[in-house]
């Protein structure tokens, strides 16, 4: 993998994330065969999608057939396919997964058979549920002289977002807007020279949100990339 697909591999991670639409349940075995000795674990997760901010749940309903020494692996397989979703390479969020069923046997489970069903039961219940893209936004606060108000409002809609007046002390007035993270860096620049480098502009974390229009999956946005 060269230098700059490494990169954007990287600021993908950071600036999008992936959720699911629907709720659905899938399932994961490991069964394999090996001389005298074999492997077996089975798990059966259910997911739905939750609202922007929630964060991932989980919540665990096979006490009864899944010994408590498998939890942790359990868990963790579901982490694992969590974390890169299920073809963009990107961490789902704003998701409950719920460890609904499962079988093992006394001779042939094992931790890490039981982690390897976890994931591909996870996989496949986020394919169920349609996964789709969410960008990072960035609340962008600008303060300006007021001649400049009008250019920095175009600007910021450029860059899909509505600039809106905060405060207003002569000469300059305070404006915020909700953009793209992915676009901080450009629209910095740009507000800088429209300016003639006086636009004073901060930035924070405003949460995640579904990309504009019909919702992106994960398909369409990784034949773009």
């Amino acid at each position: 993998m060269g230098t700059g697909t490494a990169m954007n591999n990287r600021l993908n991670r950071f600036f999008y994330r992936e959720t699911v639409q629907d709720s659905g349940i899938g399932e994961g075995k490991a069964i394999r065969q090996r001389g005298g000795s074999g492997v077996y674990a089975h798990v059966r997760v259910a997911v739905r999608g939750l609202s922007r901010g929630e964060g991932t749940v989980f919540v665990w309903n096979a006490a009864l057939n899944i010994p408590a020494k498998f939890a942790p692996a359990v868990s963790q397989g579901i982490q694992d396919a969590m974390n890169t979703g299920v073809s963009a390479g990107l961490e789902l969020t704003d998701v409950s997964v719920s460890i609904e069923d499962g079988s093992y046997h006394e001779e042939d489970s094992t931790a890490d058979a039981f982690r390897e069903a976890a994931e591909k039961a996870t996989i496949e219940v986020i394919r169920q549920a349609r996964p789709v893209i969410l960008e990072a936004l960035s609340l962008v606060t600008i303060t300006v002289p007021v001649n400049f108000v009008e250019a920095v409002q175009a600007t910021v809609t450029s860059h899909g977002g509505q600039a809106k007046t905060t405060q207003s002390v002569a000469p300059s007035q305070t404006l915020a807007a909700s953009i793209p993270a992915s676009d901080v860096g450009n629209l910095i620049a740009e507000l800088l020279r429209i300016s003639d480098g006086r636009a004073n502009v901060s930035s924070s974390s405003a949460g995640f949100r579904p990309r504009p229009g019909p919702p992106d999956t994960v398909e369409q946005w990784v034949a773009r990339k």
